[in-house]
């Protein structure tokens, strides 16, 4: 499971981009690309498929990622102080822009010990004792996939230029620290998995694939071979030249 703090606020709403990109180095009549994303179920429980169409140069890797926000679920007012977290349901990188479009599946939840589908965090919510109420909502968000370049963004950008075109403004944000980065998202209502009241233990034979906690040395098994020696010789043969200590 995945689960982090949220450090700054995200607004979230479905990107359908068409206006012009006054940024650095750009004319303001320069003409931005046209980017649109969409989400659309999939073919069983907490399946989607997600895609795109755009303006990106063909091969463009794109990383498309689904988290659900978790609000404190006590009514206590040092639990109300704390800021909501959110899990990270799923994720992945191979979504490449063909001719203009881009498509990739997501499967929001994962099989648990007990044969359960759950999203990542309600697997090790009662190990991890998360007093957390989820949204009813879910967040997905298309970045450009990390890859060898030092700027993807940048890299992009000059990409297009070369083609007089621009990046809709809408889709380029920016961290706390002021970096740039593109972002798209939408949301969508995503029914959450029904868990059980109570989940069963992990067993040693369900850790590390059947390996348990590896940083335990292993007891030896008994002997089943009784290994005392008797106290009087049980012969009044000589010894044999290799049974002498050499």
């Amino acid at each position: 499971m995945q689960l982090f703090r949220i450090v700054s606020t995200v607004v979230v709403g479905s990107l359908v981009s068409c206006t012009s990109l006054p940024s650095i180095n750009q004319s303001a009549a320069m003409p931005s690309i046209q980017t649109e994303m969409w989400v659309k179920p999939g073919d069983g429980p907490g399946r989607y498929e997600v895609s795109g169409k755009t303006g990106f140069p063909d091969r463009t890797a794109l990383r498309v990622a689904a988290i659900r926000y978790l609000y404190p679920s006590s009514q206590s007012a040092m639990a109300q102080a704390l800021k909501p977290t959110y899990s990270i349901l799923a994720y992945n990188d191979s979504a490449i822009v063909e001719n203009g479009i881009w498509n990739v599946p997501l499967s929001l939840r994962q099989t648990a010990l007990d044969g359960q589908s759950l999203e990542t965090w309600q697997s090790t919510q009662a190990a991890l004792n998360l007093q957390v109420k989820p949204d009813e909502k879910v967040i997905f968000i298309t970045t450009l996939a990390p890859g060898i370049k030092v700027d993807s963004l940048q890299f992009l950008e000059q990409q297009l230029l070369s083609k007089n075109q621009a990046l809709d403004p809408a889709v380029v944000s920016r961290t706390v620290n002021g970096d740039r980065f593109l972002q798209m998202m939408q949301t969508v209502d995503a029914a959450l998995p029904k868990a059980k009241q109570v989940l069963p233990s992990a067993t040693p034979d369900d850790l590390n694939g059947g390996w348990g906690n590896r940083f335990l040395m292993p007891e030896e098994p008994p002997n089943p071979n009784n290994l005392e020696f008797p106290a009087n010789r049980r012969t009044n043969a000589p010894p044999k030249e290799r049974e002498y200590l050499r």
